[in-house]
């Protein structure tokens, strides 16, 4: 679609036709084919997922200087274009901010949000602790063409060194990455986020390193936050924080998963949010 600025937004809408809405936030680097893998859980759960490329990954213009409060005019116009009045948010990973944001900041338009192994506001004390020390030092430019230079420097323009790396996913993570279905799932969702290369992730991690300037104590949804036990990319205090500034968050820490391998558990969870 085309929002009012111009820009254009990237998105795809799986899952049931006719069923229940939630927007998915991706995480970074992700994109909008995320989850298209699980079409068919969706579809059989009666959820209807619309997930959106963020600004400069996919199909989605770059937006200089957005800000994470930004996203939630994208989700509302995006919202408006498909006749959807209500529907509940959920977003993974580093869509997890953008999650709290829609929750806090559109009132009732919002009818639940979901959470899962987001990372949490970064100027907390604690938020540096066990925290991938590469998205550290790119927050700590805190300027997108500065990040921007640094993602190109280590990851190359076209992004194809990302896991060239140390990552360390842990046993859970590698052993779901061993199915050769996840794998090329991954391997396809990223592709597609570097297409224009690396300026969303550069963009969305310098965004994902400044204070919230909304305020989670305003979520009146219910709401649910939910870590994988063995995630080895986002520590789970991180989860244990969102969890506290918002009023009656239900947080579920999930045995067996890690920080990928978590991605199966959101059919059911997105069935309980949006169920009458």
């Amino acid at each position: 679609m085309t929002l009012p600025d111009g820009r254009t937004l990237a998105f795809t809408d799986i899952g049931a036709s006719g069923g229940r809405v939630a927007f998915y936030f991706h995480g970074a680097p992700g994109g909008r084919l995320e989850l298209v893998a699980l079409d068919e859980s969706f579809a059989e759960l009666g959820v209807r997922v619309i997930t959106a490329d963020r600004p400069g990954y996919g199909g989605s213009t770059p937006l200089t200087a957005r800000t994470t409060t930004d996203w939630c005019d994208d989700v509302c116009a995006l919202a408006d274009h498909l006749g959807v009045p209500r529907f509940a948010v959920m977003g993974v990973s580093s869509g997890g901010p953008y999650t709290v944001a829609c929750a806090s900041l559109l009132g009732q338009r919002v009818s639940g949000a979901l959470i899962a192994a987001g990372n949490t506001d970064m100027s907390w004390p604690g938020a540096n602790d066990g925290y991938m020390q590469s998205e550290l030092d790119i927050m700590a430019l805190d300027d997108g063409a500065a990040a921007t230079a640094w993602c190109e420097e280590h990851y190359g323009a076209d992004g194809s060194g990302f896991f060239g790396g140390d990552m360390d996913l842990g046993e859970v993570d590698n052993a779901w990455l061993a199915d050769e279905e996840h794998l090329m799932s991954l391997v396809t969702t990223m592709g597609e986020a570097f297409t224009q290369g690396v300026v969303g992730y550069a963009h969305d991690i310098t965004v994902q390193g400044r204070a919230w300037t909304f305020e989670p104590a305003a979520i009146s949804c219910p709401t649910i936050v939910v870590h994988g036990a063995d995630d080895r990319l986002v520590p789970i205090a991180h989860s244990r924080h969102t969890a506290s500034l918002i009023p009656d968050a239900d947080l579920r820490v999930v045995p067996g998963c890690g920080h990928l391998s978590l991605i199966e558990q959101l059919p059911a969870l997105a069935a309980e949010l949006t169920a009458p």
